[in-house]
């Protein structure tokens, strides 16, 4: 079909509440500076998938977003790996974010096969060395706080034809309040 949208590249954030969004905004960029990794809004990735064009995805905003009222996650263990986008990270077991992203599915009508394990990063650093991993996961402890979010964020290339994998050049400009489809200013 020669009129129909290009399919874009799109992923949706799970974007935590105040004070929660500052705090980890502060530690995400201090341990950015420290081990050269980007800075970045503290998130779930709750899903990686295609869409077409922004005009869709606004009303599927709204209605997911309407749809899902503010949520209180415990956090997990803090953990680490090698992979590049989850060298840090805080683990979440609840089953809301898998609820929030059959939704998404739901509306954009098909399944890329993106495995949601609930996860909020701290430091993007691919071959960030072992010892040094233990050592910040020992100094970033967050097991059994309650992190409120408050909002969803479609992710999407700054640019014509980019992708998702440069943290430093995607739009995250597309957000909603969670429970009310209200816009918000990122």
């Amino acid at each position: 079909m020669a009129d129909s949208p290009e399919m874009l590249p799109v992923a949706f954030w799970l974007v935590p509440a105040q004070p929660w969004r500052s705090l980890l905004a502060e530690l995400i960029a201090a341990l950015g500076a420290a081990h050269q990794g980007p800075v970045f809004e503290p998130h779930i990735t709750v899903e990686v998938s295609h869409a077409r064009g922004v005009a869709s995805l606004e009303g599927l905003l709204d209605r997911v977003a309407a749809s899902f009222e503010p949520m209180t996650l415990t956090a997990a263990e803090t953990a680490h790996s090698d992979a590049h986008f989850k060298t840090l990270f805080i683990e979440f077991d609840d089953p809301r974010p898998l609820a929030l992203q059959q939704r998404l599915r739901d509306e954009l009508g098909h399944d890329e096969g993106y495995v949601l394990r609930a996860h909020l990063s701290l430091l993007y650093r691919g071959g960030l060395a072992r010892d040094a991993r233990e050592r910040l996961v020992e100094a970033n402890r967050f097991e059994g706080e309650r992190i409120g979010f408050d909002s969803l964020v479609v992710v999407r290339p700054s640019s014509p034809g980019g992708d998702l994998s440069d943290i430093e050049a995607i739009d995250t400009s597309l957000r909603k309040a969670l429970g009310s489809g209200r816009p918000l200013r990122g």
